[in-house]
């Protein structure tokens, strides 16, 4: 009889954008998570029918891209929760509907997401969450050995729904047959999610970040955002850009 090799996945949590070193993410399997709300933007466009998303760092390496690209190029994004003057959509996962995007090229800059996925390029494999395709993409990571899950946060700090989400695919990980190693952060953020899996949006809604978008008026994008496994879009980073698969 021969002894089976036992594959041990090991499982770790990045708290905010600002954490991210090259040390941390190189050659592992980087799952990026921003539920208010870059991935869900895109996780949402690529559903939908966009044929990439483009993520980029500034408003100027975004109009660089139109102008380079042509016109089946639309510019998203927010600074500050807020539309940059001369883009066509802000960031709202609810504009990303089949007749504004399909056929198109995303691309999109945000405070916080794209800054999340620019600093995980050092990573063998790079895809992005949030609860919509939840789901599709723990199935994704069937045979991955060493992942990581960042959480974008906001402006480099905690927050509550991005470590939820990260604690959602950490338990759903361990929830498989195969043996997993998880770091303490890790180990915090699926008891987060254990704790509060009941009324997810409760304990979410208590965050900065989440009362700041209510207040500004986003109401129903934070509905729509807490939606579990709305889509199943498996949204994957190749030659700078995310594509469905």
């Amino acid at each position: 009889m021969f002894n089976q090799i036992l594959r041990v996945l090991k499982i770790h949590v990045i708290f905010s954008a600002s954490e991210i070193h090259s040390s941390g993410v190189k050659d592992k399997t980087v799952v990026v998570i921003d539920v208010l709300r870059a991935t869900s933007v895109m996780v949402t466009a690529l559903h939908n029918g966009a044929s990439k998303v483009v993520p980029v760092l500034t408003p100027d390496a975004a109009f660089e891209y139109r102008d380079r690209n042509g016109k089946d190029v639309l510019l998203v994004g927010e600074r500050n929760s807020d539309l940059i003057e001369g883009f066509d959509l802000g960031n709202s996962p609810l504009d990303m509907t089949e007749k504004t995007v399909k056929g198109k090229t995303i691309v999109i800059t945000t405070t916080n997401g794209t800054r999340a996925i620019n600093g995980s390029l050092g990573a063998a494999d790079i895809l992005v969450a949030s609860f919509l395709n939840a789901d599709a993409t723990v199935r994704a990571l069937d045979r991955a050995e060493d992942v990581v899950l960042v959480c974008s946060g906001s402006n480099g700090g905690f927050t509550m729904e991005d470590t939820l989400c990260a604690g959602l695919l950490a338990d759903s990980l361990v929830s498989g047959n195969r043996e997993a190693l998880l770091s303490d952060a890790a180990i915090a953020a699926k008891q987060l999610y254990r704790h509060a899996m009941t009324d997810i949006h409760k304990l979410a809604g208590e965050g900065r970040h989440y009362r700041l978008l209510w207040n500004k008026g986003y109401s129903d994008d934070l509905l729509y955002c807490f939606r579990p496994d709305l889509n199943r879009a498996v949204c994957r980073m190749k030659g700078g850009a995310l594509w469905r698969e």
